[in-house]
């Protein structure tokens, strides 16, 4: 099946990184501020984008090197997709964030645009995580 692949390294520590992907206060300083969750193992994630879809993510996983969400609903095919994020400390004192969204039935439709969404995503989050300061995509 196909899957969406991204990295980048991020001018942080990667506990920052963790707290942004599992931590409301973290989830809205890059993803949208309209965020519910609370990021247990179990608990759900719902983004609110206005004008836009719904996405609800099931957080599966959440270890210090790796998380993993199953989005529970979305638009067309996301559904039943795996986004997986692997963090790790770089040798010049960066976080690599390694996002693989996995489960894709083809390479057409919502997998195209989720492909730039998370590019736009992931920067959005070095951002954030960089300066301290929200810095949602979606405000």
């Amino acid at each position: 099946m196909p899957q969406i692949e991204h990295e980048i390294k991020v001018h942080g520590a990667p506990e920052q990184v963790f707290a942004a992907l599992t931590t409301l206060q973290g989830i809205t300083s890059w993803q949208t501020p309209q965020a519910t969750g609370t990021g247990e193992v179990g608990s759900r994630w719902k983004f609110t984008f206005e004008g836009l879809p719904d996405f609800v993510w099931e957080v599966r996983s959440s270890e210090p090197s790796r998380v993993e969400w199953l989005c529970i609903e979305g638009p067309g095919d996301s559904a039943g997709t795996t986004a997986a994020f692997d963090i790790s400390e770089t040798d010049d004192g960066r976080t690599l964030v390694e996002l693989t969204h996995s489960g894709w039935p083809s390479t057409r439709g919502n997998f195209r645009k989720c492909n730039t969404l998370w590019g736009v995503l992931l920067f959005h989050l070095a951002q954030s995580v960089r300066t301290g300061n929200p810095a949602p995509a979606f405000d």
